[in-house]
């Protein structure tokens, strides 16, 4: 059983279930809690150890767990801390977490997260997301009132979890963070630091139902190709011309993507945005 961000008397009825279940005191572990006063790190670019899955849950909104430097492993980082305004802000005391998910829903920016990240326009990103942590409840009573936003690493499952071992901050600047980035090799996606034949551009085409009814699906891959093409050029900084070689429209059901691939059908590693200046 996995405690973070409760009070005392929840801590000893955990401990008194696991004692009434066979599991040895010894066995509780008070991930996120941390010590003495159950105080927060509320400090933009300061990173977080949150290596159990049960960590993210929405049950436990605090994590009052010491920062780890980020030179070594960590699953989160913070971006931003926000105030906490309007009703949330005036509760005598702290509200349930699921009431407190839905008040507080979109309080972190995705625009900001990717800003921090060093995202620019037309980024397609993968495995990154946000968690919202809140003042533990003794720092609720207080008065403490706002929001740490964290990035969130993924991908994480029901039994494991995504880490970092180096500053998320402007990260996409660099060959280290093309795990980041949305790349293919066939039809699986992968992140761009693996071998790929594909690259996607955060830009696409809506057709209507209309338009996919008239339209086969030579006219509707021609109308893709013409709409992506400068956005190709914008992607990689460079003229119409360096762009030729590496366009490619695929079409979904209703949405026609942008992806970059080589004429020749060569694979390559490593983002076309963030060092891979030729093709192999």
């Amino acid at each position: 059983m996995i405690v973070r961000g409760r009070g005392a008397r929840t801590v000893l009825a955990a401990a008194l279930v696991l004692l009434a279940s066979g599991c040895s005191v010894g066995s509780l572990r008070y991930v996120g809690m941390g010590i003495g006063d159950y105080t927060t790190t509320w400090t933009v670019g300061s990173c977080h150890r949150l290596d159990q899955p049960e960590e993210v849950d929405p049950v436990f909104p605090s994590d009052t767990s010491p920062a780890v430097p980020c030179d070594t492993p960590h699953e989160s980082e913070t971006y931003a801390v926000v105030p906490l305004t309007g009703a949330v802000a005036k509760q005598a005391h702290r509200p349930s977490p699921l009431w407190l998910e839905r008040a507080l829903t979109g309080a972190c920016s995705w625009n900001a997260m990717t800003g921090y990240l060093g995202a620019k326009p037309l980024d397609a990103l993968q495995d990154v997301g946000i968690l919202q942590i809140l003042p533990s409840e003794p720092e609720w009573e207080r008065g403490v009132r706002q929001i740490r936003c964290d990035v969130l690493l993924g991908p994480r499952t029901s039994a494991s979890v995504a880490s970092a071992s180096v500053p998320l901050h402007e990260i996409l600047a660099g060959p280290a963070g093309d795990r980041f980035r949305v790349c293919r090799t066939g039809y699986q996606q992968v992140g761009c630091d693996q071998p790929h034949e594909a690259e996607l551009i955060n830009a696409w085409i809506k057709f209507t139902t209309a338009q996919l009814a008239k339209q086969t699906a030579k006219q509707q891959t021609h109308r893709i190709a013409a709409f992506c093409a400068p956005y190709f050029a914008r992607y990689l900084g460079a003229p119409a011309d360096r762009a030729s070689h590496v366009v490619l429209a695929v079409t979904g059901k209703q949405v026609g993507q942008c992806w970059l691939t080589d004429a020749k059908g060569r694979a390559w590693s490593g983002s076309l945005r963030s060092g891979v200046k030729e093709l192999p």
